[in-house]
């Protein structure tokens, strides 16, 4: 029985907390299909800490038959190399896996001789770039960069979260000097795209074209959420049609992005229509469960920024798991090929009157969003489940490997290297000559 350590974010699904974020599915993702495998698994997950109650012990150990979970405290155990190298001298797993980017780092950091799958959910430096600019502070492109390219240099196979994303990571794996004659014709990046639980249960939606619309949003308002767009157009849809109601769980995300949702309330708290928005905040799991089986519409709204280029976005993925209608802007990979599926209603982003025309239409046929919803549903059982998108992992899992450039590793830092003796500088000169200035021979 192979035996795998997987660092994570938490809390995970099983695990009580009021906030499950889109880290501690994916450490769960990863995890229960090796589990439902046969892999004797150890979980160790950073706790967020505005995810738990204060005043936890720094590691909490529970044990499942095959699996064990550590909760542990991010200062005192997960950023502690001695930490980690201890948990694995215990475990003696075969590999890591690293799920999220930081997780990964840390993984890469004390893996020693084991072998590395690190996971890069969603695009970090799309990330970073944003929050330098709501923070007006270039540093955060230096923190993010710290830490990803700790990923880029030791991990020995990478997994993405969209098609977008896994081009760029081969791209940036050949600015790190990855891509060299070792690594030639190694599969390095595989995407696995975000994913539920296939036992998550679809929720038909039944609504009469009279009764009220719930438009529903859930989770962090990000660094890429255009709340000034979902505002706007929500107030004049209100103003149109008096079924219009938004539900929201969710808000700001402590320590990352603690602007974006508070501009959002305080918008909320000044409109004419501030009975028909219900805003809940972070609440438990049972209450976002409550909020989806009510919910008609939900709805995702994002800026033009690269990181909703690259990236993913876990809402949709749990809409269409759930049987909810989706209606977005069409910026990410997972909104493009939903619509072009014709399984969700989209808009151009930074347009509200078109957001608020969708969102008037969604209440006028209740019927074309069922049928959506219904197709959206077939689509995660075939290809958005845990276990449909993990068997290059468990592949990887059952026989791990490092890379081809394990232990000879090239720096691409400049350098005035020496070419190489079959290409002389005349040679480069006349190309250059030809192919740029347009020179005959």
């Amino acid at each position: 029985m192979n035996r795998i350590m997987i660092l994570g974010l938490g809390p995970i699904a099983t695990e009580p907390s009021v906030k499950f974020h889109g880290g501690g599915n994916r450490a769960w993702h990863f995890t229960k299909p090796l589990l439902e495998a046969g892999f004797e698994v150890t979980l160790i997950c950073m706790r967020i800490t505005d995810s738990t109650q204060p005043d936890q012990p720094d590691e909490i150990e529970r044990r499942d038959g095959e699996l064990t979970i550590l909760s542990v405290d991010e200062i005192r155990c997960f950023a502690r190399d001695d930490y980690l190298r201890e948990r694995i001298a215990r475990f003696q797993p075969d590999a890591l896996v690293g799920a999220c980017d930081y997780p990964s780092a840390r993984a890469c950091t004390v893996a020693g001789d084991l072998p590395v799958w690190a996971d890069i959910h969603g695009y970090p430096m799309g990330e970073a770039q944003a929050k330098a600019y709501h923070y007006q502070d270039s540093g955060y492109v230096h923190h993010f960069w710290n830490i990803h390219r700790a990923v880029l240099r030791r991990g020995d196979r990478f997994s993405v979260t969209s098609e977008r994303q896994r081009t760029a990571t081969i791209g940036e794996l050949g600015a790190m000097g990855r891509l060299n004659q070792y690594t030639f014709g190694e599969e390095l990046v595989t995407q696995i795209p975000i994913a539920w639980d296939p036992d998550t249960p679809f929720v038909p939606r039944q609504r009469r074209k009279e009764d009220p619309l719930i438009v529903f949003f859930c989770g962090g308002y990000n660094l890429w959420c255009d709340e000034e767009t979902l505002f706007l157009a929500l107030e004049k849809a209100m103003e149109q049609d008096s079924r219009i109601r938004f539900l929201s769980t969710g808000g700001a995300i402590e320590g990352h992005d603690e602007k974006t949702y508070p501009r959002f309330a305080a918008r909320v708290e000044q409109s004419r229509f501030r009975d028909r928005f219900d805003l809940r905040g972070w609440v438990s799991k049972a209450e976002v469960e409550q909020c989806l089986r009510q919910a008609h519409l939900g709805i995702n709204v994002d800026l033009p920024c690269y990181e909703t280029l690259i990236g993913a976005r876990n809402r949709i993925t749990e809409f269409m798991a759930r049987g909810v209608p989706i209606l977005t802007t069409l910026g990410t990979e997972i909104s493009q090929i939903l619509f072009y599926k014709g399984m969700v209603l989209t808009v151009p982003m930074k347009k509200p009157e078109a957001l608020a025309r969708e969102i008037i239409l969604a209440a006028n046929h209740p019927e074309k969003l069922e049928k959506m919803a219904a197709l959206a549903r077939q689509l995660f059982e075939t290809q958005y489940t845990y276990r449909a998108t993990t068997q290059e992992l468990l592949a990887w899992c059952r026989n791990p490997v490092h890379s081809g450039d394990f232990g000879r590793r090239i720096n691409l830092d400049y350098r005035d290297f020496p070419l190489p003796a079959a290409v002389s500088p005349d040679s480069l000169r006349t190309w250059f000559r030809q192919w740029f200035l347009r020179e005959k021979p």
